[in-house]
Formats: structure tokens, C-alpha cells, sequence
């Protein structure tokens, strides 16, 4: 139990947690939970997850800039077009094919589920900024999925941080759906 892992445990649950409530601070949060998250996942050799903290720190940016500019607009959850989704499962499974050959020349751990996880992440936070109710529903999926990768790896407390994750990522579907309904 490292005291990064710690940080990122606390700071990652607030960060998910204020993002369901809509509040502005969960960027800040979010982003020191991702920073801590990018040195234990190195350390860990998981570079597929350490490359995907590296695109949360961004994404962190580009949501706290986005949610700032909205904040003097009606900014509503709404639901995904339909039409949209082939074209995202379609980016997602490019991305895992990209990603997996790239763990495995360089030597990441578990890199098949590394590689399907980072690419479904990075889909799901593109939801996630721009506020599509379903994101929730797959978040619950991918959280659940990690607890998987990371007790294979021993790393307890981002078991811990996934499980906290995938109940709280319930709950925002079921808080946002009620929003569009």
C-alpha cells in the first residue's frame, strides 16, 4: 500500500463522485488522482493503463476548460445518438489493436486486457465531457473489468479504487438518466 496509491484512491473517488453531482471541482480532483495513477501504473508496468492516465490528465484539462465555458449555458445531460455508436465501437476496437501491439513491443504486463481497456476508457471519457448519460453504463463495465486486471497484478488498493468506481458509476447512470427521462 503505497501512499500514491492512496492519494489516487481518495482523490480518484472524489473526482467520480463530483462528477456525477455536475460540480466543476471533480477536474481538479481528477487530475491529482490521475497524476499519482501514472507513477504506480509505470512502476507497475502497466503501460497501457500509464499511457491512459497520460490522456485523463488531458482530458481532465479539456473537461474543467469545456464544463468552465458551459457554465453560463444550459449544459444538459442528453442521450448518445444512435447513429454514433458503430462509429464508436469502430474507434474502439482500432484503438485495442493499436494498443495492444504497442504493449506488446514494449513488454507491458496483461497487454490483451491492458490494450481493451485502455481503448474502451478513452471512448467512455470522450462520453463523459460531453455529458451522454450512457457513459455511466459502460464506466460500470470497464470498472468492473479492472478490478479483474489489477487483482491480477496485486494491486489491491486499484482493485479497491475500481470496485468504489463501478458502484459509484452505477449510480451516476441511474442519477444522469433521470435527467433525460
Amino acid at each position: 500500500m503505497s501512499l500514491l496509491g492512496i492519494i489516487a484512491l481518495i482523490t480518484g473517488t472524489l473526482g467520480v463522485w463530483l462528477t456525477i453531482k455536475q460540480t466543476i471541482w471533480c477536474w481538479p480532483f481528477a487530475l491529482i488522482s490521475v497524476v499519482t495513477s501514472i507513477i504506480e501504473f509505470y512502476n507497475e508496468r502497466l503501460f497501457g493503463d500509464m499511457a491512459l492516465q497520460i490522456f485523463y490528465f488531458f482530458a481532465g484539462v479539456y473537461g474543467w476548460i469545456y464544463w468552465t465555458q458551459k457554465m453560463n449555458e444550459t449544459f444538459l445531460v442528453k442521450k448518445m445518438n444512435l447513429r454514433y455508436i458503430p462509429l464508436y465501437i469502430l474507434i474502439t476496437v482500432v484503438q485495442a489493436v493499436v494498443y495492444y501491439y504497442l504493449l506488446i513491443y514494449y513488454k507491458g504486463d496483461r497487454p490483451l486486457l491492458d490494450s481493451i481497456l485502455t481503448a474502451c476508457s478513452l471512448t467512455t471519457t470522450y462520453m463523459m465531457t460531453k455529458k451522454y448519460v450512457e457513459n455511466w453504463i459502460i464506466w460500470v463495465f470497464i470498472d468492473a473489468t479492472y478490478i479483474l486486471l489489477y487483482v491480477l497484478k496485486d494491486m489491491w488498493l486499484f482493485a479497491v479504487l475500481n470496485l468504489i468506481f463501478t458502484v459509484i458509476a452505477f449510480y451516476g447512470w441511474l442519477k444522469w438518466r433521470k435527467e433525460v427521462l
